[in-house]
């Protein structure tokens, strides 16, 4: 190992000789550099349309539907009070597919930012890798 006169530290060489096979492994690095931060993209773009749909379903639950808050009237017929009861039901239980629908969209998105933030860590410690390659 040759030392540096001035400082004695080891001298620094130029740029390591590339062969076939360094060149095999740099190839296969890229690859996998390009396959992760593909993936990183595709769960930030999966989780986006998740949080629209969130914000799609908030805002039709938060909305009540005039039908709701006042009943048929009481001088209606009574197949008419029935039949709004039925509609009542129905969008009662509209509501409760929408907030079971929600609460399902959230653990998904929970589960894309934690699997989005391993693969942004696994792409950090491919890059390094690579950089320590080269």
């Amino acid at each position: 190992m040759e030392l540096c006169g001035i400082s004695g530290h080891p001298k620094k060489h130029g740029p390591m000789k590339t062969t076939k096979g360094s060149r095999i492994v740099l190839a296969r690095l890229l690859k996998k550099v390009v396959a992760e931060a593909e993936a990183v993209g595709e769960l930030r773009h999966r989780r986006t349309l998740i949080e629209e749909e969130i914000k799609q379903v908030d805002t039709v639950l938060k909305d009540r539907p005039a039908s709701l808050r006042r009943g048929a009237s009481r001088t209606a017929e009574p197949a008419a009070r029935s039949v709004h009861r039925e509609y009542q039901q129905s969008v009662r239980e509209h509501r409760k597919n929408l907030a079971r629908a929600r609460f399902l969209l959230q653990e998904e998105s929970e589960q894309i930012g934690r699997l989005f933030s391993e693969m942004e860590m696994q792409l950090a410690e491919t890059i390094d890798l690579l950089k320590k390659t080269v």
